[in-house]
């Protein structure tokens, strides 16, 4: 199974992820918790344009080819052995920040899925930008990315994805963490009783 935890900066994905990975771990699943962008070259060269930012044309090239990488050498293995595969951040969050910057959301998907398996589950914490800006200068200082104005945009990309399981993050951190978790081991559930079911017939 392939989870995928999304929103805009500051909605609590990695702490999400880590809870989830550690919850289905204890519960005796064989899982992975990857991250987004990775440690290959091109995810090394994106984590460094936060400083000094890259064209967006640069940038998106540079998420493709460290998602490919993080496909071929992650996410694909991992599946065919079996395991729950949990993503702070998938090929969704190039469809919502780079749409917001002007990019085709359509073509965006397109070239994202020809390389990326999509997920069984989707969930987008939702956050508003205020929140969300409030809560990454909480951190630091923020980037000249996470500003309300881009952050709305990026946010509005997220809600409008159909297959999205949508959880209001401004709720409190535990109960946010038990939405989740209640809605991974539903589809757990359900997809066991299908198994077993296929199996009669």
């Amino acid at each position: 199974m392939l989870i995928a935890i999304e929103g805009i900066d500051g909605s609590g994905k990695t702490t999400v992820a880590k809870f989830l990975f550690s919850e289905l771990s204890e519960r005796g699943y064989d899982v992975v918790l990857l991250k987004e962008p990775t440690d290959s070259k091109w995810g090394r060269k994106l984590k460094e344009s936060y400083t000094s930012r890259l064209s967006p044309e640069e940038e998106l090239e540079l998420f493709l080819k460290d998602r490919e990488y993080d496909v071929r050498n992650n996410i694909l293995p991992s599946l065919r052995e079996g395991r729950i595969v949990i993503m702070d951040r998938y090929y969704f969050s190039t469809i919502a920040y780079q749409g917001a910057l002007g990019f085709d959301i359509n073509e965006l998907r397109e070239m994202n899925e020809k390389i990326a398996p999509k997920p069984d589950i989707l969930i987008v914490l939702d956050l508003p930008p205020e929140e969300a800006v409030k809560r990454i200068k909480s951190r630091g200082k923020p980037n000249e990315f996470e500003n309300t104005n881009y952050l709305k945009r990026v946010r509005e990309i997220f809600l409008s994805m159909r297959e999205a399981i949508i959880i209001d993050s401004r709720i409190d951190e535990k109960e946010l963490k038990e939405r989740v978790l209640e809605v991974v081991l539903r589809h757990l559930k359900s997809r066991a009783e299908n198994s077993r079911s296929e199996n009669f017939e």
